[in-house]
């Protein structure tokens, strides 16, 4: 990866519907070969989607939280976080290392709607306690880090 493909992928992450023509005037290059770079960076599984920023709250989905959640599971087993990624209020969910096995985020209307996520989270066998975070305010929520310090690397097809 060098620094035209770190710039197509910051360019690609800052707004995934910019056009190729936009694209390569930016970095100085042909339409075409953008579009190979861009095809090379998708095939390295550096590019894995291009997708759509939702504003929750424009929904009327006010409560954004944490939830820590502690199970029974041995280490390594990852049955509940799949059940847990079923759940269609839950937007992320970490499998952690230390003292509790999952957190998630989720996006809930109010707290009726939060009382009944953990309702039901609570209902997946194996799930021992909860402690649910109010995130009052967001400074930053990328989907992806600075490419900037990284060193260029040979990108190689997967």
């Amino acid at each position: 990866m060098d620094n035209i493909d770190r710039k197509i992928v910051s360019l690609l992450c800052r707004n995934a519907r910019i056009s190729n023509q936009n694209i390569a005037r930016q970095v100085n290059l042909a339409p075409s070969a953008v579009l190979k770079r861009m095809h090379r960076l998708e095939n390295a599984g550096i590019l894995k989607n291009y997708t759509a920023r939702i504003d929750h709250r424009a929904l009327g989905l006010d409560m954004n939280v944490l939830i820590q959640v502690v199970t029974n599971e041995s280490v390594g087993a990852v049955n509940i976080g799949k059940q847990l990624s079923a759940l269609p209020d839950i937007c992320d969910v970490f499998d952690v290392a230390g003292n509790i096995s999952y957190i998630v985020r989720a996006v809930v209307k109010n707290t009726e709607a939060l009382n009944s996520l953990i309702i039901r989270m609570g209902q997946i066998p194996g799930v021992m306690r909860t402690q649910t975070t109010l995130i009052m305010n967001i400074f930053k929520n990328e989907l992806s880090v600075s490419l900037d310090e990284l060193p260029d690397s040979q990108l190689t097809d997967r």
